[in-house]
């Protein structure tokens, strides 16, 4: 809540806590809220592997950047989530966690799929670019990840759940997430 640093990997984890203790899902998709699809054949389901689904986004020129991203939209099944203990809630500000995210898939041995370019294809909305915060900081992180996940993630996620509004298409979850340890801010 409010407008200090945020923590997207925090806000995924509640998110992901609060959906499996309400429902039985299998199936997660954890999606960036400025990307559109393009394409109504790239399927937001879960196949047997984790599935980044946004492999061509406009403002990247509609290529893959790099093959370690993850990020954007990315389905993951239920218990790929729990087997990487989710994501890192080290990470404030922007950027990297997606990044942690795919080294701890790595890690356990989960191959990450993609639709083709053709057809995980993506608007990016306008808003003001933001750049990376502390990379130094992000780096160390990013370089620890595989030795982080067991005790870093859903499991270790620190919030306080502020309110739920229940919608017929949606169910929006407010949540603080606390303040960054220094120099995080």
């Amino acid at each position: 809540t409010g407008n200090g640093t945020y923590n997207k990997a925090v806000l995924m984890n509640a998110a992901f806590i609060y959906a499996s203790s309400e429902y039985d899902f299998q199936c997660f998709v954890f999606h960036d809220v400025d990307l559109i699809p393009e394409d109504d054949r790239n399927m937001y389901s879960c196949p047997l592997y984790p599935r980044h689904m946004s492999v061509a986004v406009d403002e990247m020129d509609y290529k893959l950047t790099y093959e370690e991203l993850v990020g954007g939209v990315l389905t993951l099944k239920s218990d790929h989530f729990l087997m990487v203990n989710g994501y890192s809630n080290l990470y404030w500000g922007w950027g990297a966690e997606d990044d942690d995210l795919y080294y701890r898939l790595k890690e356990v041995s989960l191959k990450i799929i993609r639709p083709p370019p053709s057809i995980g294809r993506y608007k990016m909305l306008q808003h003001t670019k933001r750049t990376p915060s502390i990379w130094n900081k992000r780096a160390k992180l990013l370089y620890s990840a595989a030795k982080r996940y067991s005790w870093d993630g859903v499991s270790s996620v620190k919030y306080n759940l502020t309110n739920v509004t229940a919608y017929p298409l949606f169910t929006h979850i407010l949540v603080d997430v606390g303040s960054p340890p220094p120099g995080f801010s």
